[in-house]
C-alpha cells in the first residue's frame, strides 16, 4: 500500500499559500497516477471535514473506509 502524509501543522502559513500547496500536490498525486493508466476507473475523493487532502482508491468502499481511517486519526491528532 502507498501511503504518504505531510503534516505542516507547526508552520504559520496564508490561507493563500496553504491552499496553493494542497493544489499543488493533489494535482502531483493524481498525474503520477494517471501515468499509471489502469484498466478500470478509479474513485478519487478529496475528503472532508478535513480541508487538504486526496484518497484515491479502486472502489468507493475503500475511499470510504479509509476517510473514517483518516477522520479517527486526526482526531487523535488534535
Amino acid at each position: 500500500m502507498t501511503r504518504f502524509v505531510i503534516d505542516l501543522g507547526d508552520l504559520d502559513m496564508e490561507k493563500e499559500t496553504i491552499e496553493e500547496l494542497n493544489a499543488d500536490l493533489q494535482k502531483t498525486a493524481m498525474a503520477y497516477v494517471a501515468r499509471l493508466r489502469f484498466e478500470k476507473p478509479l474513485v478519487v475523493k478529496f475528503p472532508r471535514p478535513f480541508p487538504w487532502g486526496i484518497i484515491i482508491r479502486p472502489d468507493l468502499e475503500n475511499v470510504l473506509k479509509s476517510e473514517e481511517l483518516l477522520k479517527g486519526a486526526f482526531e487523535q491528532l488534535r
